[in-house]
């Protein structure tokens, strides 16, 4: 049986229109399974009603499975729970070959509401659905449990449920989709005590949480909150370690947010030589030795009225999301962004406006590496208990405009308090705060598997750009600042290479072409320029660059220089790579340099030889009208013989034509 949609482009809600299977109906008629076949007709909703399928008492347990006229693929599961709902523990789709996939699996939950149109999104399947089972469990939880329409739709986008379930009988409520119940992280995180603000690292690997009021914590135990780190090691998280001196004092201390490369943290507070702290938020970089002293970031005219404050910073570092009480704000906290204006200096706070904020208190923000999915916690927006966490989109760069905030349903929020959600870079997991099942209100951390469709997926424009950095000479990684600019819209993204592996990680627009710059003080700075645009978001661009040490007879290459076939002559493409010579030889002023110039292996020896001299003779004039004084500057021509590949192709041919910079004095 189908319905549609009559609302602009028409789409297809197919309800179910067999039995195939049913345990536990009330009656053979009235009641019964059968009742659950075609679209909702059991109003008005919210009592029970003879023309919905329910169990044959208040405290039982039952199954019905459904069957579909039309196999098809699935978006959208729709379930019109049209009294008493949340007793539905298990939902499984079923193909034309019998095979089963669980798609929601959950414990009976109390809900709010006397009847809803519960919509299971999931990634669209690739496999036809031909029949879904039910699974409910009112033993827990007793009450009449009905079940009016079960329907599938093969289309994302929850306006098209919305439009043919519109008005005051159906009360549609998109439920996040998991595969499994969440998991307490245990005794190596959890203790008797409460534990708040987890932040998992993108890699998943490290666990950054809060510890209040702990015997461990640097005060003891009237130290209100310190940091604690744990590892995830052979499939397990390791026991959670204070984190110690310069992020832990006497005060209050979190993390807010992790670089992607993970070798930076905001924290809260803003730290201060004298060992004091004001309100606000601060950077810390890791060392080879731990995490160097919090740097206290500068936001314009900065308030907060409330006790507690949040601070989440984007991948890219451009944006805070703050949750803090302003007098622009609506009552309690409110979140806020500010905008960077400065390598540490940021905009004055703009209220993200009445779409997220209410009277109540909204905190603990999470943004998605796309800078537009925002997970955060209120207490203002209803739900399931005393504060829930929500999902939205931004859909302008007004930073005020955002989708309906969704809460992530029953699987993770409940009747107590759950707040501060995280989730890593693939999006395997989700980390959260609950303050379910335990004495006097402590919340302790906990973790669910997630679905796709709530992974904070890199949209098209964004890449992940990785890799390591390395000492030329020996090998060893080493900690280089990192910088990649659009070369059309001159905007930097930074990162710092780990000190211990000489990691670094970016996510990045997909723009066509980037100056990549790396610099460490004693090394040759690196130089390229990178062209994206051939890679898709699914490839992984992995560099490893190798630094030059700046040392007598160390020689690194000259990397996208242009000249004119058989000719002396630079192409302008040239010019921004001698440039960045220009900056080498300024940066260093004692430094004297030998430029070699080579050719491919074709042709005469002593004109490609002739021909290499040419050219640097050429480059070393360029570096001269900049001011370098040219006794620094010797220049030979080996033409072809000294190639680094063989000569028989063009490929190879075009590595062999090229410019090499030795190192003959640095001056020391």
């Amino acid at each position: 049986m189908w319905s549609f949609v009559a609302f602009g482009q028409i789409r297809k809600i197919q309800w179910a229109s067999s039995l195939e299977y049913q345990y536990n109906q009330y009656q053979e008629v009235d009641y019964s399974a059968h009742k659950a076949l075609g679209p909702p007709d059991a109003f008005p909703p919210g009592h029970i009603n003879k023309n919905a399928f329910r169990l044959t008492d208040e405290s039982e347990f039952g199954t019905i499975k459904l069957g579909f006229d039309i196999p098809q693929p699935v978006q959208q599961v729709i379930i019109v729970e049209s009294n008493e709902p949340g007793r539905i523990v298990q939902v499984k789709l079923i193909d034309e070959f019998g095979y089963n996939y669980i798609i929601y699996q959950q414990e009976p939950q109390s809900i709010p509401d006397k009847f809803r149109s519960m919509v299971l999104s999931v990634p669209r399947t690739d496999y036809n659905v031909k029949t879904i089972e039910i699974n409910l469990n009112s033993i827990p939880l007793p009450g009449y449990c009905q079940i009016d329409a079960v329907g599938i739709l093969d289309h994302g986008n929850m306006s098209d449920v919305r439009n043919f379930l519109s008005g005051a009988n159906y009360n549609v409520q998109q439920v996040m989709t998991f595969t499994a119940q969440k998991e307490n992280l245990q005794d190596h995180i959890n203790s008797k005590y409460t534990e708040a603000k987890p932040l998992v690292s993108h890699d998943g690997n490290t666990l950054y949480f809060s510890r209040l009021f702990h015997p461990d914590n640097t005060g003891g135990k009237t130290d209100p909150q310190d940091i604690y780190v744990s590892q995830f090691i052979n499939g397990q998280w390791s026991i959670a370690q204070n984190i110690g001196y310069p992020l832990n004092d006497q005060y209050a201390n979190g993390v807010c947010s992790i670089s992607p490369d993970g070798n930076k943290l905001l924290v809260i507070n803003g730290y201060h030589n004298n060992s004091t702290i004001t309100p606000g938020v601060s950077i810390s970089n890791k060392t080879a030795i731990g995490w160097g002293q919090p740097i206290s970031l500068d936001i314009v005219d900065f308030e907060n009225k409330s006790e507690f404050q949040d601070f989440f910073l984007s991948a890219d570092e451009r944006v805070i999301i703050m949750a803090v009480e302003r007098n622009e704000g609506y009552g309690d906290q409110d979140l806020f962004v500010s905008l960077k204006t400065g390598i540490k200096s940021y905009s004055k706070p703009i209220n993200l406006g009445m779409g997220i904020n209410t009277t109540k208190a909204e905190f603990a923000p999470f943004l998605s590496p796309d800078n537009t999915t925002l997970y955060f916690a209120s207490d203002g927006h209803g739900g399931y208990g005393q504060s829930d966490i929500f999902k939205t989109k931004r859909l302008d760069d007004t930073w005020q405009n955002w989708t309906e905030p969704q809460n992530l349903g029953p699987a993770i929020n409940t009747s107590s308090w759950d707040a501060y959600f995280s989730i890593t870079a693939s999006g395997d997991y989700a980390y959260f705060v609950s303050s379910e099942g335990t004495r006097n209100g402590q919340e302790n951390i906990y973790r669910i598997p997630l679905l796709q469709d709530i992974t904070p997926e890199l949209p098209s424009e964004l890449i992940a750009f990785q890799g390591r950095i390395f000492n030329a000479l020996t090998n060893a990684p080493i900690s280089a600042s990192i910088i990649l600019e659009n070369i059309s819209e001159h905007k930097p993204f930074r990162a710092t290479s780990d000190e211990l592996t000489g990691n670094f990680l970016f996510y990045i627009p997909k723009e066509k072409a980037y100056e990549f710059t790396v610099r460490a003080p004693g090394f040759i700075t690196f130089f390229e320029n990178l062209n994206l645009e051939p890679f898709s978001k699914e490839e992984k661009i992995y560099r490893n660059i190798y630094l030059t040490p700046i040392e007598t007879n160390q020689i690194f290459t000259l990397n996208d220089l242009m000249f004119e076939r058989s000719k002396p002559i630079l192409l302008d493409e040239s010019y921004p790579s001698l440039e960045k010579l220009v900056s080498i030889l300024l940066e260093n002023p004692k430094l004297k340099i030998e430029l070699a110039g080579h050719t491919d292996g074709l042709g005469s020896q002593n004109t490609k030889q002739s021909l290499s001299y040419r050219r640097v003779e050429k480059i070393k004039e360029f570096l001269v009208e900049f001011g370098i004084d040219r006794k620094r500057i010797e220049t030979v021509g080996y033409g072809g013989s000294r190639p680094i590949a063989p000569n028989d192709s063009e490929e190879n041919r075009a590595k062999n034509r090229r410019v090499e910079i030795k190192v003959l004095d640095i001056g020391a």
